[in-house]
C-alpha cells in the first residue's frame, strides 16, 4: 500500500467483511500469504470417533513442543471453525492430519476439510498423517491419497494404531511428533 502511494481508507469486497479501520493490515496479510511466508508452526487437524485419534494428536503435539521452537495449533475439525484453521495454516510450515477409520476410509468432517485444503494448493509445507482403527486401517492411506500431488514439498510417512493406543504406542506418537518437528526445523 505504501509503495503504491494510494490512500486506502476502506476495503469493501463483494463478499466478506468490510475493513473500515487499518485496511493495510489485511493488504499486508494477503501479500504475506501470496508470498507463502511461514512461521515455525504446525497445525494438527483431526477427527476422532471414540477418542483414540485425539489421544494420538495430543501426544504428537507434545512431541513437537518438546523439540522446541515450534508453535502448535491443535484442532478437532468436527468442533472447530474451518476458517480459523485455514487462517492458521496460511502461516504454518507443517500440517498433520488425523482420522479414525470408518468403513476403510477417513471420517466425513476431515474428508471434507481435506478437499478444502487440496483446493488451496499450499506449497513448501511438511505434511503427514495419523489415525486409529478397529478391524482394518484405511484412514491414513486415504488421507495420503486425497492430498497426493496437491503441492507440499515433503510428505512424511504416517502412523496408525489399532484400537486405543497403549503407553508404548502413545510414546511412539510422541516420537513421531518429535521427529516431525526436527524435520520441519531442518526443512527451511
Amino acid at each position: 500500500v505504501q509503495k503504491l502511494n494510494i490512500p486506502i481508507k476502506m476495503i469493501a469486497p463483494s463478499h466478506g467483511i468490510i475493513w473500515r479501520s487499518d485496511p493495510a493490515k489485511i493488504i499486508n496479510s494477503y501479500i504475506s500469504w501470496a508470498k507463502g511466508e511461514t512461521k515455525n508452526k504446525v497445525v494438527i487437524a483431526y477427527e476422532t470417533m471414540w477418542g483414540s485419534t485425539e489421544k494420538m494428536a495430543r501426544q504428537i503435539a507434545e512431541g513437537i513442543i518438546a523439540a522446541g521452537g515450534i508453535e502448535v495449533k491443535l484442532y478437532n475439525i468436527a468442533e472447530s471453525d474451518r476458517t480459523e484453521v485455514i487462517t492458521q495454516m496460511l502461516t504454518s510450515k507443517g500440517f498433520l492430519f488425523g482420522s479414525s477409520t470408518h468403513d476403510n476410509d477417513m471420517l466425513p468432517n476431515i474428508a471434507a476439510f481435506l478437499e478444502l485444503v487440496k483446493g488451496l494448493k499450499f506449497k513448501g509445507r511438511l505434511v503427514s498423517f495419523f489415525g486409529s482403527f478397529g478391524w482394518a486401517g484405511g484412514a491414513v492411506k486415504e488421507m495420503e491419497e486425497r492430498l497426493k500431488g496437491y503441492g507440499p514439498d515433503l510428505v512424511t510417512p504416517g502412523i496408525s494404531f489399532k484400537y486405543v493406543p497403549d503407553k508404548t504406542e502413545l510414546a511412539s506418537c510422541f516420537e513421531f511428533g518429535n521427529k516431525f518437528a526436527k524435520l520441519l526445523l531442518s526443512h527451511q
